[in-house]
């Protein structure tokens, strides 16, 4: 199953489940530019280093408030539409921050914002672009692979690149900050 398969079954269930996702317009539109795309890169990192986020360790765990801050950074300095995108990163032999319907449901219905949110954050650009700005510096630790600085912590991953298993790759659940406010991950930062 394609990414863009898995989008579209979680801005369906986003639906479903009553939860909004102002903003999003969909189907994904035209590729973008390999210069926008660099220059959503560079800003992040640029973003990134000027809030305190200057390596794996600083930003594992952080991946609501940092792509909440790069999704409205995007919008608001570069006029670069993003999706916030919810849910987890699959290996054949590990899921990073493991989602399902019925933890998003209890989620929603038990709120303890004194417990972190069980969920993973990232942005999906217009065209279907993933941009994830702390997978890997939270992979770099719980897999001990060291302390990188942030421009190596950082993941693209186009629409139409090939997925398999042993590399993983993020399977979205829900589209939207809606579930974050609800869950109130928004708060627990």
């Amino acid at each position: 199953m394609s990414y863009k398969i898995r989008f579209e079954a979680a801005l369906g269930k986003t639906k479903e489940l009553g939860l909004m996702f102002q903003g999003v317009q969909y189907p994904f539109q035209a590729p973008l530019s390999f210069e926008v795309k660099r220059k959503v890169l560079q800003s992040c990192v640029d973003v990134l280093f000027a809030h305190g986020y200057q390596n794996s360790s600083s930003l594992a765990g952080k991946c609501t408030p940092i792509h909440l801050m790069m999704h409205r950074y995007l919008k608001d300095e570069l006029g670069i539409d993003s999706y916030i995108t919810i849910g987890d990163y699959y290996w054949n032999d590990y899921i990073y921050c493991e989602m399902s319907y019925e933890i998003i449901k209890s989620e929603l219905t038990q709120l303890d914002i004194t417990k972190p949110l069980k969920a993973h954050v990232w942005l999906t650009l217009t065209d279907g672009t993933i941009i994830d700005c702390t997978l890997q510096g939270h992979a770099d630790l719980l897999f001990n692979r060291g302390d990188f600085p942030v421009e190596k912590c950082l993941t693209i991953v186009e629409i139409n690149s090939s997925e398999d298993e042993v590399s993983g790759y993020h399977r979205p659940y829900l589209v939207g900050s809606d579930f974050l406010m609800k869950a109130c991950a928004m708060y627990v930062m």
